[in-house]
Parts: C-alpha cells; sequence; structure tokens
C-alpha cells in the first residue's frame, strides 16, 4: 500500500484514493468509509501518520504526526491517553476502533476483522496517577459485562508504558457452611490490636476447627497437628467468633461485648467496617480468609486452608465512594500475579458487596 492523503477537517481526516485501499482499512479499523472516501478519527488518522501510511493537509499544508498527536491532547486530554494505548495495541498487531461517544477502545480478538469478528473486550485507558473511584471502575465492568465483553484497564505510566490487566464481574460462590468449631467455647484476652487465646489445648481446637487465628511462634502452622501454643486472633477473626458465639473477649476493663469489639476494630484498622463485612461473607461462604498486608492486599483467600492448598485469590477491599489510583491496583495485580492468584476487588456499597477479578493481560 503506497502512502495516502487526508484532508484535516472538524475533528476528522477525509482520506481519497483507491477504494480498494480504503476498504482494507476500514477492515483493519480504521475509520468508516462513507461515499467513497474514509473518514478517520484524529486518533487513528495519527496512528497511521506514525506508521508512514497517511500523510495528512490542512488547507494544502501538510500535518506532521506531532502536530496531530499535540491536536489531540489540546482537544481532550482524554483522547491522548486513547491514542497512546491505540497505538501500542496497533504495534502488538491488534485490531480495534475507537468506540464513539464512550473512553473506551473496542479490541478485536487477534487476527480479527471488521465485519468478520466480534470485539470481545472494552479497553478502558487509564493514568497511572489519576484518582478514580471505586464505583466508577465497578460501573465500567459492569457495563462491559452487560455487552457480554471483558473490560481490559490499559494503566499508561509517566514513560508512555501501558500495563494491562482484564476485569470480569465475579460472584464467589458457596463451597460450604461457615467453619465454626462446634461444642467450642474459648476465652481469648484483648493484647493491644488483635486477641489471644493462651490455653493451649483450646488453641489447637480453635485452630483446627476453622483456621482460626494463628499459634504463636509458628510461621507456617499445619492442619490437625497439636502445638500446644498459644494462638493469636486479628480482630476481624475474634468478631466473627464472638458473633458467632464461639469467643468471649476479656479485657483489663472486663467482657467485651461485639459492639465493643467493632469499634475498637474501626479505632485500630482503615474502613474496619468495609473489610469485615467482606472478610464475613468470605467465611460465611466457607473460606478461609487470612491476613494478607504482605501482599498488598486485604485478605488471601483459601478454599480449603492453610498448607493444604494454595489460596486462588488475593483480595483488595474499597468503599464504592472511595478512590483508588490505577497504580494501586497494577501493584497490587502484579503481586497476585507473581504468587499465581487472582486479584478479587470487592467493592462496598452500604450493606452490599460487588466484586470483580482483575488478571494480567497479554495484548
Amino acid at each position: 500500500m503506497g502512502t495516502l492523503q487526508g484532508s484535516l477537517g472538524d475533528e476528522r481526516v477525509v482520506v481519497t484514493g483507491e477504494l480498494s485501499e480504503l476498504a482494507e482499512l476500514a477492515e483493519k479499523g480504521y475509520g468508516s468509509l462513507e461515499g467513497g472516501a474514509l473518514r478517520l478519527t484524529l486518533i487513528e488518522a495519527a496512528e497511521l501518520a506514525r506508521q508512514g501510511v497517511l500523510k495528512v493537509v490542512d488547507r494544502g499544508k501538510p500535518v506532521e504526526t506531532p502536530e496531530l498527536i499535540e491536536l489531540i491532547a489540546r482537544s481532550n486530554p482524554e483522547d491522548f491517553l486513547r491514542f497512546l494505548v491505540y497505538s501500542d495495541l496497533r504495534k502488538h498487531g491488534r485490531v480495534l476502533r475507537v468506540e464513539p461517544a464512550t473512553p473506551f477502545l473496542r479490541l478485536y480478538p487477534r487476527g480479527g476483522r471488521i465485519g468478520r469478528s466480534v470485539a470481545k473486550s472494552l479497553v478502558l485507558p487509564l493514568s497511572e496517577d489519576e484518582p478514580i473511584t471505586h464505583s466508577e471502575l465497578l460501573d465500567y465492568v459492569k457495563y462491559a459485562g452487560r455487552l457480554r465483553r471483558s473490560l481490559v484497564m490499559a494503566v499508561v505510566d509517566d514513560e508512555m508504558n501501558v500495563t494491562y490487566y482484564e476485569a470480569t464481574g465475579f460472584l464467589p460462590q458457596p463451597i460450604g457452611p461457615p467453619r465454626i468449631p462446634e461444642g467450642l467455647r474459648v476465652t481469648g484476652r484483648l493484647t493491644h490490636d488483635r486477641v489471644i487465646v493462651w490455653d493451649p489445648e483450646k488453641a489447637d481446637a480453635l485452630y483446627a476447627g476453622g483456621f482460626w487465628g494463628h499459634h504463636i511462634g509458628v510461621e507456617k502452622p499445619r492442619p490437625k497437628t497439636p502445638y500446644r501454643l498459644p494462638l493469636q486472633m486479628s480482630l476481624f477473626e475474634a468478631l466473627y467468633l464472638v458473633e458467632a458465639g464461639v469467643l468471649d473477649v476479656e479485657s483489663p476493663n472486663g467482657g467485651l461485648s461485639a459492639d465493643d469489639l467493632r469499634r475498637i476494630l474501626s479505632e485500630v484498622r482503615r474502613d474496619a467496617e468495609a473489610r469485615y463485612l467482606v472478610f464475613k461473607r468470605w467465611r460465611d461462604l466457607g473460606y478461609v480468609a487470612k491476613p494478607a498486608s504482605k501482599y498488598g492486599s486485604d485478605f488471601m483467600v483459601y478454599e480449603r486452608g492453610p498448607g493444604i492448598d494454595h489460596a486462588p485469590y488475593l483480595c483488595l477491599v474499597g468503599r464504592a465512594e472511595s478512590k483508588i489510583t490505577p497504580v494501586e491496583l497494577i501493584r497490587a495485580g502484579r503481586i497476585a500475579t507473581s504468587v499465581r492468584k487472582s486479584l478479587v476487588v470487592s467493592v462496598v456499597a452500604g450493606d452490599s458487596i460487588l466484586s470483580y477479578k482483575l488478571e494480567w493481560y497479554k495484548p
């Protein structure tokens, strides 16, 4: 294909030439054929100009690629991000289109063609440090889901590198009843920001009955192994067991109720109420949720239990109205990928929890 020429108009570039060449470009996702001419968005025109396929003129004067890109950035900063992602995906040989009247790019399967293939994903360009609310991200995931497509988050860093993660709606299914030890009543003592069960026999029974807590001084407890050691629990675990009627918690000022523990939890842990709702949901469904701050997440979630299987999920919790930067998601996602787990982002709105799964995407 030779070099084509296009005329710059009102945020469009109109290309004329051999109809077969124009049709080939349209089939690859560049613009739309109308009246024997190819109408391109500025993003599409700038990419073809970068490839050396297209020369753009404005009233007879050439418009170079840098000028086209600057025009995109001046007209809409979000379109500048879209151009960076669009160009990156084109370099990977992907076929895509600029989704009209939305922030998305429509991505087709590898080797696909317009009119012959159905787009499988919507790509959402994001700046790594531009905060976005959890509810906005969740709305994008739900929008893509309604169209039977996945959402691909394309996060652009300061060096214009793009990292891709695929987000799909996720509803964890029950795998059994909550793992609450039957016929067991345990007393623990509030010590700073955790609860310690000092009775070694009760500590062993509590851990064996549902992987509650962690034996002090044991790095990786083995299932059904009697350690005869005290056991410490997070306040999330302690509150759940108090509400279940298994645990009594003492303090220097006397016994503590579930409401007392909930208040203390809110004082010493960020977003405690939202995180507890998510923790409780996992436990109610039969999973084992354990603290996961060392993995950049809130919880590590097992289906069977520590020492029996590898946790398939890391869970990150956020309130619908709170903001997160895309780079925070990428950091958590990279850690999850490196330890072969899926990152689940659980968004709390009131008493409701909606989740999506985030996995590294190779363009």
